[in-house]
């Protein structure tokens, strides 16, 4: 890919995500912890995996919420496809039926 093209496609992801208003989202939350109905959702990680997210959130400049939320979207979306490709419930439905 070109510079010029790199440089128009970051231009426009930064225009695609700058209006979705994500800093202030983080900036209320930051302020006032239950001004959304949130729930969370811990995990214990190894010290180098949480080290990398930490490396990889400050690289972004993103809130570790921000990127762990994104990444279970996408996860739980994948998981789904997965789940329909291999027709998983497809006895249980049979039994439904029956």
């Amino acid at each position: 890919m070109s510079n010029f093209k790199e440089f128009l496609q970051y231009r426009a992801l930064d225009f695609k995500y700058t209006s979705q208003n994500l800093e202030l989202t983080e900036a209320v939350l930051a302020s006032q912890p239950d001004a959304l109905p949130l729930r969370n959702v811990c995990a214990k990680l190894s010290i180098e995996l949480a080290e990398e997210i930490d490396q990889v959130c400050s690289t972004l400049g993103i809130s570790k919420r921000l990127f762990i939320q994104n990444a279970l979207i996408e996860a739980c979306a994948q998981a789904k496809q997965a789940l329909q490709d291999v027709n998983a419930f497809e006895f249980i439905d049979a039994q439904e039926q029956n």
